[in-house]
C-alpha cells in the first residue's frame, strides 16, 4: 500500500474517489485536523449520496451505456456530491470536527 500523505485536502479526496478518501481519513489517524478531516467527511458523504441517488436512474442513467459512461458517471458523482457538501447548511463538518476535538482532547 502507497504511504499516505498526511496533508490530504478535501479536493484531494474528491478528486481521488471514495475508497481513497476512506483509506486517507483513517491513515490521518488522532493527528488529523479536526477541520480538514471534517470537511473530507462532509465531501465524502454527499458524494456517496450522489452516487446512490445516481443509481435509482436505472441503466442507461445520464450517460447511457456505452464507452466512458461509468467515467462521466464517476465525474458528475464528485462535482454534484462538491456542490452539496460547499451549500449544505446542515453544518455536518461542524458536527465531526466538535466530535475529533473532543476525541483529541480525550486522549491526551
Amino acid at each position: 500500500m502507497e504511504a499516505l500523505n498526511k496533508m490530504t485536502t478535501a479536493s484531494d479526496l474528491r478528486a481521488g474517489g471514495v475508497e481513497r478518501g476512506l483509506a486517507r481519513l483513517q491513515a490521518m489517524g488522532d493527528e488529523a485536523n479536526p477541520a480538514e478531516a471534517a470537511a473530507m467527511f462532509e465531501s465524502l458523504l454527499a458524494t456517496m449520496l450522489v452516487k446512490e441517488a445516481r443509481k435509482s436512474l436505472g441503466d442507461g442513467g445520464f450517460f447511457g451505456e456505452g464507452p466512458g459512461a461509468d467515467v462521466f458517471s464517476g465525474w458528475l458523482d464528485q462535482h454534484v456530491g462538491e456542490a452539496l457538501a460547499d451549500g449544505w447548511d446542515l453544518d455536518l463538518a461542524g458536527m465531526v470536527r466538535a466530535g475529533i476535538v473532543e476525541k483529541q482532547e480525550g486522549s491526551k
